[in-house]
């Protein structure tokens, strides 16, 4: 706490006994008299002048703020006093009535302050009321431990209270309350009027000026060796003074430059900072796809014929009808899909009542056939079983990969042109359909060693299975688009995509294939699961980090 009173004006500081004090320093302005006894819990001072007086404390719990008071008892005898900070305060442990104590309202702030504003300095607390600016300036040097000279032109009183600021920080808002400004050279501090340093400051500028009028110029060649020196050239001219001159000889890529000794200095350290290894990126994509499939197809044909034909020799004996038969309907043996043909079952007409066989063949699932037949053939009854299952797993593993520099597009490509057919006015005419595999990377490598990246993978194939209406495949396309921010040499998944089919079917004879158990009899059952994945990888790596980067 600071506290000015004003010439004549008594004051005391109070402390109740047996709480926590701290030594106070003083410097006085003015000379200080005693005119009153002393009490046993009250220091009364007279003062011939104002007094600055700068207090700081660390209270005690039990401390209570210190009340001033009126008082016409003459203040003992004091030891000398000086101006300190808050920081550099010693407690004074005990209450003796022999000591004077002042304790502060403002508790000390230990390793740091809250509410912290501009300023590194030490932290103080100030009220100041119509006081010479040369004594404020001294008490500030005195805290702040540095050498401050002012000008003639600096007066003037100041009255200004603050709390809890650093030293630094209230002398500038004292010198912007006087409109005067300061220039600080290591420990010294000069204070003049803004004015007359403004003024200084042009007229130092003018005299660089002229000194750089008056300097030889000299030429300089500076070799650029990973840039481009035109791309480098527009940023140095900004460092030529008036007279300097820059151009560039595209053949050895070298900046030529006339100028005054200081703008080529400045203009070479600029060209060696910006002439720098570009990063070199290599990104690798891997693109993982897995497909796992699986049918089966239980299908059954029987059928049969029942004659009374004289052939058989057991005709009806009557006029009419003299022969009765009863078929099933005939089988197509040449179909892939018809089981069992007539020819290995060793009947020359099987006559199936239900054809409904498995997609089987030369291999794919297999068949069973039973014959029953009677002497004569009078009664023969065929049954075949045939069934086929399938299992499959498959795994593509792409891995393109290419080498590009920092912020330049760079892209590699494979595939196949798959020829269909096109029909326009000028007949039939072939064209071709692209399937490949592309990675298309646009890196940026960031300050910290990151790597911004835009990216694009796509990979198409023909799908043979699938046909247009003349026999031309599809196209099974899978591509993924993106901008991620990654770190050297990890690995990220931009994209996957999962899917799985599921299908049953059942073909079977109306209501007969309905019967719970029997209807097994006359019925087609199929069923099929597909489950595939696919999986896109990232990983980028800078291949020239110490060269590029520094690190």
């Amino acid at each position: 706490m600071i506290l000015v009173r004003n010439a004549g004006s008594p004051a005391a500081l109070r402390y109740r006994q047996g709480e926590t004090r701290v030594r106070s320093w003083m410097n006085r302005l003015r000379p200080m008299r005693s005119d009153g006894p002393r009490h046993a819990h009250a220091l009364p001072w007279r003062f011939a002048g104002p007094l600055l007086l700068l207090v700081a404390a660390l209270v005690a719990p039990r401390t209570s703020a210190a009340q001033m008071l009126p008082s016409d008892d003459p203040p003992p005898t004091r030891p000398p006093s000086r101006v300190v900070a808050r920081e550099s305060a010693e407690v004074v442990a005990g209450a003796h009535a022999d000591e004077a104590g002042f304790l502060s309202t403002v508790p000390m702030q230990i390793n740091g302050a809250r509410g912290q504003s501009v300023g590194t300095g030490r932290r103080i607390d100030i009220d100041l009321r119509d006081a010479d600016i040369h004594n404020v300036l001294r008490l500030l040097a005195e805290v702040g431990n540095v050498n401050i000279v002012t000008s003639d032109d600096v007066a003037g009183n100041v009255t200004i209270r603050m709390h809890n600021v650093p030293w630094d920080r209230a002398l500038e808002v004292i010198l912007a309350a006087r409109s005067l400004g300061m220039q600080r050279d290591g420990n010294i501090i000069r204070i003049a009027p803004q004015s007359v340093l403004d003024k200084e400051r042009e007229l130092a500028i003018e005299r660089a000026k002229q000194n750089i009028a008056l300097e030889p110029l000299e030429t300089r060649l500076i070799p650029v060796s990973y840039a481009l020196g035109g791309e480098v050239a527009p940023r140095a001219r900004e460092l030529l003074t008036s007279r300097g001159t820059l151009s560039v000889d595209e053949r050895t890529n070298m900046l030529i430059v006339r100028d005054v000794a200081g703008s080529l200095n400045q203009v070479e350290q600029l060209v060696r900072s910006l002439d720098t290894q570009t990063p070199q990126v290599l990104v690798e994509a891997r693109i993982v796809e897995a497909t796992s499939t699986f049918s089966r197809d239980i299908g059954i044909q029987w059928g049969g014929d029942l004659g009374f034909l004289a052939a058989t020799g057991n005709p009806t004996g009557l006029v009419f009808p003299s022969d009765v038969g009863i078929v099933g309907g005939a089988s197509d043996p040449n179909s892939p899909t018809g089981g069992l043909s007539a020819t290995q079952a060793r009947v020359a007409n099987p006559n199936f009542a239900v054809n409904l066989p498995a997609a089987t063949g030369g291999g794919a699932g297999g068949a069973l056939g039973f014959t029953l037949g009677s002497i004569g053939r009078a009664l023969n009854l065929n049954v075949r079983l045939s069934a086929a299952e399938s299992t499959g797993v498959l795994r593509i593993v792409s891995s393109p990969r290419i080498l590009t520099l920092d912020n330049r597009e760079a892209t590699i490509a494979q595939g196949t042109l798959i020829p269909y057919s096109q029909v326009s006015a000028a007949g039939i005419q072939t064209a071709f359909q692209e399937a490949k595999l592309q990675l298309r990377v646009r890196p940026h490598v960031t300050a910290d060693g990151s790597i911004s990246l835009h990216v694009r993978v796509n990979r198409d194939e023909p799908d043979f299975n699938n046909t247009g209406a003349r026999g031309d495949p599809t196209i099974l396309r899978r591509e993924a688009e993106t901008d991620l921010l990654i770190q050297d040499g990890r690995t990220a998944v931009i994209g996957g995509i999962y899917t799985r089919n599921t299908g049953r079917n059942v073909e079977g004879v109306p209501l007969l294939g309905d019967i719970p158990i029997l209807g097994a009899l006359f019925q087609r059952r199929r069923q099929s699961d597909r489950r595939s994945e696919l999986l896109i990888f990232i990983t980028p790596r800078i291949v020239n980090r110490a060269e590029s980067l520094g690190r």
